[in-house]
């Protein structure tokens, strides 16, 4: 019988992504990278607006480059807003809900094995209206729709 070395490696690996943007929180982007982040949306531990959530019930991808805002990292998760058509967006994203982080500036990208589905509660963050841009649709890209 072996140890299982899998979930020690996605425990590192999920840190290596808490160490990124912890010391994107505090400088800011270097140079040319930006983020792109695939997450469940399906989990009880994701907080975001129902809209949001109704869009993409299943998972969703971001990217962190020019127009985000109030990035918070802690053990737990990453805090950042966002626009949403046009509303200004809170998610909250426990580090075990990524499924994928790419910095395609580095050529580097992380993919993780999805964990158990937990159920959806009923947590929300109240939107604000902004005026920026809306996030692009990264699966349309990735399918080709």
């Amino acid at each position: 019988m072996f140890l299982d070395y899998k979930p020690f490696l996605q425990q590192a690996y999920r840190q290596v992504i808490r160490r990124v943007l912890a010391q994107v929180a505090e400088q800011g982007l270097c140079g040319d990278s930006h983020y792109f982040i695939t997450f469940r949306t399906d989990r009880a531990d994701v907080i975001m607006p129902d809209f949001v959530r109704a869009k993409y019930p299943q998972e969703i991808s971001i990217v962190l480059q020019n127009q985000f805002s109030n990035l918070i990292v802690t053990e737990t998760d990453f805090r950042v807003d966002l626009t949403f058509g046009g509303v200004m967006t809170t998610l909250v994203v426990p580090w075990t809900a990524i499924k994928i982080f790419a910095d395609p500036a580095a050529q580097f990208m992380l993919s993780f094995e999805s964990e158990a589905e937990k159920p959806v509660v009923e947590r929300t963050v109240e939107p604000t209206v902004d005026q920026g841009d809306d996030i692009i649709d990264l699966t349309k890209l990735r399918t080709g729709k």
